[in-house]
């Protein structure tokens, strides 16, 4: 592979790592406040303050679901983003970026995405609020991805077919 190429795959891999780094952070303030660990207030819109319990006896099992799936949809994205930037970071390293694991876990983040976006957009009902928000992000995130999942296997196809030719 060219230098180049190399020099800017390592970046693109650092630069996702380290957005990634700041994403699990936001993460673990958010589940530190939701619980009263921790007790600053943070504005930036990032939604970071303890969980408003409603008494209504009908809500408080939505808020339950909204908050479980939340955090569990966060870690698989989490996990699986990490784990698709680090095999990548490690493929640029020994000079086969494309493997048949990281277009597995595209699949995988296709369908964590849309349960992600889902509960990430409703995470206002954990604070009280009392409406579903359904956005476009719900559909658009995880076709981005198959998009780019489907792009990554015929790359990859590409790449054992010229490996064999070789």
């Amino acid at each position: 592979m060219d230098r180049g190429l190399i020099k800017a795959s390592k970046t693109a891999c650092i630069i996702g790592m380290t957005l990634w780094t700041l994403w699990a952070i936001v993460f673990v303030l958010r589940l530190l406040r939701f619980t009263n660990i921790i007790s600053f207030n943070c504005g930036l819109g990032i939604d970071i303050a303890p969980i408003v319990w409603i008494d209504d006896p009908e809500v408080v099992p939505v808020q339950w679901v909204e908050l479980l799936g939340y955090i569990i949809s966060n870690v698989l994205m989490l996990t699986l983003t990490f784990i698709f930037l680090y095999k990548s970071l490690k493929g640029v390293s020994t000079n086969s970026i494309f493997n048949s694991t990281n277009a597995g876990l595209l699949n995988a983040l296709v369908c964590v995405s849309f349960f992600y976006e889902l509960f990430d957009d409703n995470r206002l009902i954990i604070f009280g609020e009392r409406a579903l928000v359904l956005t476009s992000d719900i559909f658009v995130v995880p076709l981005c991805i198959l998009v780019v999942s489907i792009f990554y296997k015929l790359a990859l196809n590409a790449y054992e077919e010229n490996h064999l030719t070789i």
